[in-house]
């Protein structure tokens, strides 16, 4: 593994780093890789993730790479990646810039910053940065163009009629807020002092929060309501996010226990997994795009996710693996005591995105041992047709599918990392892999992956479980580094009766206004926004504090100052001004 690295390059690295804050867009700016413009930060102390930081303590420990690859199960070369280069940071001198970067040094990782956020480590490269191996669809199973059209038609079938549990008939009103903190149960007053807070909120033109509040079809997934709530913000999806469950109530339905926690993997949470390609399988934004039509696009009905992670089956070959690698780890294991022997970078509470509203929210809380028994029950039910039936093949043959379908995807994210990586050589060495024009192996990737999501839809959609909603809150985290939190509540869920009119919860009719409003939602399964407070904010400005001192200097005494600050914003798609509710959706 090379330790040194060329000073040109580093001051580049250095200097680009203190404008864009971003790992990746700095790697691209740069021409180098992710790893090398990660090493390079690290070196002179301006960005660091929880592994990082953990190599640090056991080097400083007076471990080798060698001992730390093995304590964290680590590859040598993934350990390298954490590590700072040999030679210090040449003499750099600290501009304001890269001061201001510093405070970011306790960020947690972000995998991938741009709208397409596949880790360049996530999947094995050569020296030359390609896939040396293919799918083996590649040369064996390539699909009969007949057979695709039979499986797409049973993809239209499938928008047609929605997911499995398609039902209409509820509306569910969510009130989204701005909270500060990063945390389970987030400060509703954003972390600041009272000062800033009012001061932010003034120059945010906000009354009493930036919030939002809308109206959703309850089979609108956990999926599309990122896009929505990415949408309703300002923001352009470039970083990472997850769904979290209050912790009180994940500590509630686990026990903090690894048996308690795997009991609900692929029912409620992610099982931890640093495949981002798979994550973020369907982030398909094209350059030239408006960002806010292809959020809609993202946000709209049909509500589906095939992601294999996000599938019950998909975590559970998960937890047979981790179990395989660490049997040491029993049910009784607490997660505390795994993540001080293991690394685990994605944090535990973290929802699938496969569940929808009205799988979630209730306006009338339960009993966490009632709920957690009914999945229990309906899991042993769901297993239990699987052994007898067979449901989809044996569950080695649904792996072999479904692996499928992964190395495809992987392939086409590998392409796309290439292009930003080396754009000027990228199609070359792809032809050079495949032995094919480069646009006949693009063609022939999106027809395998078409063809692969087609035959593992059954298996990523229906065998899943449902489950009873328990919960009347939820957090969505946004940038592991600026540290955005929407708190999402339950207002009010409303009914649709027999004669089309709307109840509330407690059977009462809603008003006659709002009869239209929630027929369209319903009926048109389209979210719409009822209420804002508070102009967008924007990425990468550092989250509520730094949206605060932009704020700040745009409505400044220095113009220049504030005209470079406007201009900056306006490129992340910021006016300044308030947006009508009903435009915003």
């Amino acid at each position: 593994m090379n330790d040194t690295i060329n000073a040109d390059l580093y001051n580049q690295v250095i200097e680009d780093y203190s404008e864009t804050h971003s790992v990746r867009k700095t790697a691209k700016n740069c021409h180098t890789s992710m790893v090398t413009a990660q090493r390079i930060l690290i070196t002179a102390g301006l960005w660091s993730s929880k592994s990082s930081r953990l190599v640090q303590e056991l080097l400083d420990q007076g471990m080798t790479v060698d001992q730390i690859a093995e304590a964290l199960s680590l590859t040598k070369d993934a350990v390298y990646t954490y590590m700072p280069y040999s030679r210090g940071n040449y003499g750099v001198k600290q501009t304001e810039d890269s001061q201001y970067s510093k405070d970011y040094r306790e960020r947690m990782e972000t995998a991938a910053e741009g709208m397409h956020k596949g880790d360049v480590d996530s999947m094995p490269v050569s020296n030359d940065g390609l896939k040396q191996t293919t799918p083996s669809a590649l040369t064996n199973l390539c699909f009969n163009p007949e057979v695709t059209e039979e499986l797409t038609d049973h993809a239209r079938v499938d928008a047609a009629y929605g997911d499995t549990y398609h039902e209409y008939g509820a509306v569910y009103a969510l009130h989204l807020s701005l909270v500060g903190g990063f945390v389970y149960g987030a400060d509703a007053n954003m972390d600041m002092q009272p000062k800033d807070r009012t001061e932010l909120l003034k120059l945010a033109k906000a009354e009493s929060s930036i919030s939002r509040d809308i109206l959703v079809p309850g089979t609108m997934n956990l999926h599309a309501l990122h896009y929505a709530i990415q949408k309703l913000f300002g923001w352009q999806n470039s970083h990472l996010h997850n769904f979290s469950i209050p912790q009180e109530d994940f500590d509630a339905l686990t026990a903090g226990t690894l048996g308690g926690y795997t009991d609900l993997c692929g029912v409620l949470f992610r099982f931890p997994d640093d495949d981002m390609t798979d994550l973020h399988w369907d982030d398909d934004y094209k350059t030239g795009v408006s960002v806010k039509t292809w959020l809609k696009k993202k946000y709209s009905a049909p509500f589906r996710q095939y992601s294999i992670g996000d599938s019950w089956l998909g975590n559970q070959w998960a937890v047979d693996s981790f179990r395989e690698r660490f049997p040491d780890f029993t049910d009784e294991t607490t997660l505390q005591e795994i993540g001080e022997k293991v690394m685990v970078e994605q944090d535990w509470n973290f929802l699938t995105e496969r569940v929808t509203v009205r799988e979630l929210f209730t306006t009338e809380r339960g009993d966490a041992r009632n709920w957690k028994g009914d999945v229990v029950g309906k899991l042993e039910l769901l297993k239990g047709e699987l052994e007898d039936e067979k449901l989809y093949g044996t569950p080695d043959e649904m792996k072999e599918v479904v692996d499928e379908l992964r190395m495809w995807r992987q392939s086409k994210a590998q392409i796309d990392q290439l292009s930003w990586m080396r754009p000027n050589t990228y199609k070359k060495e792809i032809e050079k892999v495949y032995k094919q024009p480069f646009d006949s192996v693009v063609k022939m990737i999106d027809t395998q992956i078409e063809g692969w999501t087609a035959e593992c839809m059954d298996i990523l959609r229906d065998l899943n479980i449902r489950l009873a909603p328990f919960f009347d809150t939820l957090y969505y985290l946004y940038d592991y580094g600026d540290d955005w939190c929407v708190k999402i509540t339950v207002e009010e869920i409303y009914h649709k009766t027999e004669d089309g009119t709307f109840t509330d919860h407690d059977m009462c009719r809603v008003a006659e206004d709002m009869e239209p409003v929630l027929a369209q939602v319903d009926a048109k399964e389209k979210a719409v926004c009822m209420a804002a407070d508070g102009l967008n904010v924007v990425d990468d400005c550092g989250g509520l504090h730094g949206y605060l001192n932009m704020l700040r200097t745009i409505n400044g005494d220095d113009k220049e100052e504030a005209d470079d600050m406007k201009e900056w914003a306006r490129g992340l798609g910021w006016t300044g001004r308030k947006s009508k509710p009903e435009n915003m959706l």
